[in-house]
């Protein structure tokens, strides 16, 4: 009789084991562009890249304009300040001379959400 309810028992197992990934493959996946701001990661690395920042400025080496850890330091490594110049709230504190030339990429983060914004400043901040 043990024998019995050791192979019903496995079959019981196994049956409910099935069950569970056939549920797991049936139920609807929710799709993530769907998903409010607030649950989404923004990568400000990506965005860096993504809003043109990279045309201008490295990480570490000076190009057309300064380095972003450079732009850190100056900044304080703040996000909030870096944040304010992104936003057009603030003049730039490095290179101000050459602001002219970084108006049509700031200009283009004006369609950019706060979120974006956040992110970017939030990156080059932490950048040391």
């Amino acid at each position: 009789m043990n024998k019995k309810y050791s192979i019903m028992k496995k079959i019981y197992i196994l049956l409910i084991s099935s069950f569970i990934l056939l549920a797991g493959f049936i139920s609807p996946h929710k799709n993530i562009n769907k998903l409010p701001t607030d649950f989404i990661n923004i990568d400000g690395k990506t965005l860096v890249i993504k809003k043109g920042c990279t045309l201008c400025h490295h990480t570490d080496k000076k190009i057309v304009g300064p380095s972003l850890k450079d732009i850190s330091s100056k900044y304080e490594s703040n996000m909030s300040k870096i944040l304010n110049f992104l936003e057009g709230k603030s003049d730039p504190i490095v290179q101000p001379e050459e602001f002219q030339y970084m108006k049509p990429v700031l200009n283009q983060l004006k369609h950019a959400s706060k979120e974006e914004r956040e992110a970017i400043a939030k990156y080059i901040a932490g950048l040391k």
